[in-house]
């Protein structure tokens, strides 16, 4: 009897292993194809969802603790608030498709809790991720001949997310590294990030490279212990020679992309806004704004902007070639203009409750980079999306909100579980 319990036990170890590993490839290839297949971000999800639905009809237990609550709360709330602002707006269930992704990240959440993470694979994930949205780049711009790469998305959320890729692929870099200065990993990891970061120049996203200085600085600040002095000089120095040649290389596009941005820049204050991009952004934030003031607590909702906008055209407040657009490039100003104040708070809440709980981590583990990288790399995904806020409007993309709310969830889980281990 006690062989037969012993023998069942192990059987169960065994598909739960099994599992696991099922589970955490899957993960890390939806991340390595996010930008690579049309819709790839989504392989994982659907997956997760299903296995979810098998434990649940297996009644299987659910271990949460008490961070797993606060980030599943900030998913819920952010849902619901969504969903109340809908309701107010008329009741166009349409608009819930993306916000919902935030609901079925929670049951994928539960399933990665309970199934034990799989050493490196979300580090695989977004180190082929990096570098496969580096050759989608260069087949865009140098066999399709295409102004600005884009791969499957817009160019500037497929720039957006590749930069954020070309950042966790460094966290990867840094994990590699606190293994062992000959680990090939680490190579590996850091070629990855060059990829993202190419990959983003190749879109010509701007927007996204603001971001670059603060995360660099922030994770050089974090990872001071892990390199030493020589490495951040050399480091340093191989930033500026590759930034001086990304400058002066025409066919990466950059140069002319910042000198478009100047012109647009006098164009608008000349009155000019065809084809003109920067100057129409202004203008989306002046009737964004102007939105704004009319309904400060909850705005004026999304489809009713579409009247209030023709409204502020024919007054001449703004300019007519904006209406076409259905947000304002902004994802705070969206916010403001379509759900107030109240909708800002719901917004900065899904951006700094996991934020904040990513931080807590590394300080917790500020010497245990098995943990700490984990973490760091969870901290950077609201960090670079509330950087990417300001010159588009990440959740208005199906890509963007998937992106956001799972990676977040794989890379808490991947914590959790690292924390697990080393306890």
């Amino acid at each position: 009897m006690l062989n037969n319990k012993m023998l069942e036990s192990k059987l169960s170890e065994t598909k739960k292993s099994f599992l696991s590993t099922f589970i955490w490839s899957v993960v890390a290839l939806s991340l390595s194809l996010s930008l690579v297949l049309n819709e790839g971000v989504s392989i994982a999800p659907l997956v997760l969802l299903c296995t979810f639905f098998c434990f649940a009809i297996k009644k299987d237990g659910w271990s949460f603790e008490r961070l797993d609550y606060v980030l599943a709360l900030s998913f819920l709330s952010y849902f619901l608030g969504m969903m109340f602002f809908v309701y107010l707006d008329g009741w166009h269930t349409r608009e819930l498709d993306r916000p919902v992704r935030f609901l079925l990240a929670l049951p994928a959440l539960l399933v990665l809790l309970k199934l034990p993470y799989k050493h490196h694979y979300l580090w695989y994930g977004v180190i082929f991720g990096a570098i496969g949205a580096f050759f989608v780049a260069l087949y865009d711009r140098w066999v399709l001949g295409l102004g600005r790469a884009s791969g499957f998305e817009h160019p500037i959320m497929f720039g957006n997310t590749a930069l954020l890729l070309a950042g966790l692929s460094f966290c990867a870099f840094l994990y590699f590294r606190s293994k062992g200065e000959s680990n090939k990993l680490a190579v590996f990891a850091i070629f990855a990030t060059f990829c993202g970061v190419f990959a983003s120049l190749l879109s010509g996203t701007r927007g996204g490279w603001i971001s670059l200085p603060i995360i660099c600085l922030f994770i050089f600040w974090q990872s001071r212990d892990l390199l030493n002095k020589k490495i951040r000089i050399w480091g340093g120095g191989l930033l500026l020679v590759v930034g001086i040649v990304v400058l002066a290389v025409p066919q990466f596009g950059v140069a002319k992309r910042l000198h478009e941005a100047v012109t647009d820049i006098y164009r608008y204050q000349t009155g000019d806004l065809m084809f003109n991009s920067v100057g129409l952004r202004f203008e989306m934030w002046k009737g964004a704004v102007y939105m704004f003031q009319m309904a400060p607590v909850l705005g004026v909702g999304e489809y009713n902007s579409v009247d209030v906008k023709k409204q502020l055209a024919s007054e001449g407040r703004i300019d007519p070639a904006i209406l076409k657009f259905s947000h304002a490039h902004n994802e705070y100003l969206t916010a403001l203009s379509l759900r107030g104040i109240v909708g800002l708070l719901f917004l900065m809440a899904v951006y700094l409750i996991p934020l904040k709980l990513f931080l807590h981590k590394m300080r917790r583990h500020q010497d245990n980079w098995n943990v700490k990288a984990y973490a760091l790399a969870g901290a950077l995904i609201p960090m670079s999306y509330m950087d990417f806020a300001l010159t588009q409007s990440m959740f208005s993309h199906n890509i963007g909100v998937m992106f956001y709310a799972f990676t977040i969830v794989f890379f808490w889980a991947a914590t959790r579980w690292m924390e697990i281990r080393s306890t």
